[in-house]
């Protein structure tokens, strides 16, 4: 006697394991993508006004209320953090450019090898 399925009927891909994908190489019946609701329509009678702009600054510093901003401490290790990755980066750059600058130079023969 055959067991029923499970209730559960997602078709996304990271649920998909080998059963389900081998049923649908072997051409065996698929299931229907459940169907979904349609977008509201961008303008109508749906859409909300623009409202006051001093209810957007309202809101904007509501938003800016809830922000969990970093220490200065934080801030100054932070920026500390980001010069020198960009001076690393910068060093490692230029050691290449210059690297490939000289390989160049050498394989073109403008080395500065002095006069004739």
């Amino acid at each position: 006697m055959a067991q029923p399925k499970s209730p559960q009927t997602s078709t996304s891909p990271a649920r998909v394991g080998p059963a389900r994908d081998q049923g649908r190489r072997g051409g065996g019946s698929t299931t229907a993508a459940p169907s979904r609701a349609p977008l509201p329509a961008i303008g109508g009678s749906g859409r909300r006004g623009r409202g006051s702009p001093l209810n957007f600054i309202h809101d904007v510093r509501s938003e800016l209320r809830k922000v969990a901003w970093p220490t200065q401490r934080e801030t100054i290790n932070l920026t500390v953090v980001v010069i020198a990755l960009s001076v690393t980066v910068g060093l490692f750059l230029g050691g290449v450019d210059f690297l490939f600058q000289e390989l160049f130079r050498f394989l073109l023969g403008l080395g500065g090898g002095g006069g004739i």
